[in-house]
């Protein structure tokens, strides 16, 4: 079962439990994105509709047999209730699980932040609705890992047998409240309640940050915790590339990674044309399906089959 574990759910409306800050949506990213889906000229009340439907579409026209759609959590106050102030984007649990219920191909991943005051009581609930790992992104939505207070949520996942998919590293997209909070070592008291943690990008910094390198620690805590995991998820993109060579050179790594796409980061098999040839970048960059794209980049700079099934059996499906 091939999965792509890590592809993102985009909304704009409330009533879809949806937020997006005001900046995001007056800067460039909009656009870009809006073209990179070929959805420009979309009317905004009707995004949310066509966003999923083409990710619908794409996924039953790939060799992809599931993939993970992301949901996103909101920031929270230190009283656990819901800063819309400060939350720059949200995409609700329940509206990630009725889009995922359109198709057999796509599963839910809820998110939740374990600084709401409803955390566990959250948990119990999307894992009852068919949640198959919980999403964070601790950079963005303002927490620590490795704070004390979040244990029990820690503990309760594990009880589960939930994962968590959580970004690691420097975040690049949605504006950062801390960086310090995606370190991989701030996953240290989850991995020790017992839960299976997938670091999203490996906790590769990105080529925007060549003084702070994250990849090496998070490597080098494979060797401690059977339980941790990383995700090659935006590892076609400029962003990101260097790092599949890097995990293609450990087999330590190569025991410890499932694929993802990161989707909708647009892929760039151009990044590799010195392993692959002109004449091979240019077959893949004119693929239009950005999901197949990113799934025969990987084939053809050489990732493993392992790495492409191994998700459908680390997440709970």
């Amino acid at each position: 079962m091939i999965m792509d574990v890590h592809v993102h759910l985009l909304g704009l409306k409330p009533e879809h439990g949806c937020i997006i800050g005001k900046k995001l949506l007056r800067g460039p990213a909009y656009p870009l994105l809006t073209r990179a889906l070929h959805l420009q000229g979309t009317p905004r009340e009707r995004l949310d509709q066509a966003y999923a439907d083409r990710l619908i579409a794409w996924t039953n026209l790939s060799e992809l047999d599931a993939i993970g759609v992301l949901a996103f959590d909101g920031v929270y106050t230190k009283t656990g209730e819901l800063d819309r102030d400060t939350t720059q984007v949200m995409v609700g649990n329940d509206y990630c699980i009725e889009v995922c219920s359109r198709s057999e191909k796509l599963y839910p991943i809820c998110s939740i932040n374990p600084q709401r005051k409803d955390a566990i009581d959250e948990l119990e609930r999307v894992c009852e609705l068919g949640s198959v790992a919980i999403k964070m992104l601790p950079n963005s939505q303002g927490f620590d890992p490795l704070n004390p207070a979040y244990k029990k949520f820690w503990q309760r996942m594990a009880d589960l047998g939930m994962p968590i998919i959580t970004h690691t590293s420097f975040e690049h997209t949605i504006p950062p409240i801390n960086q310090m909070y995606g370190r991989p070592e701030r996953l240290h008291l989850a991995l020790e309640q017992g839960v299976t943690v997938i670091a999203a990008h490996c906790a590769g910094s990105g080529v925007a940050h060549p003084f702070h390198e994250d990849f090496h620690t998070w490597h080098d805590m494979l060797k401690d915790h059977t339980n941790l995991y990383g995700d090659i998820s935006a590892m076609t993109s400029l962003s990101r590339f260097p790092y599949i060579h890097k995990v293609l050179d450990s087999d330590l790594a190569m025991e410890r990674v499932i694929m993802g796409s990161d989707f909708p980061i647009p892929v760039n098999p151009f990044v590799f044309v010195k392993q692959i040839g002109v004449k091979e970048a240019r077959r893949l960059s004119k693929i239009t399906n950005p999901l197949q794209k990113n799934l025969e980049t990987f084939k053809a700079i050489g990732v493993p089959q392992e790495i492409f099934e191994r998700g459908a059996k680390l997440l709970k499906l």
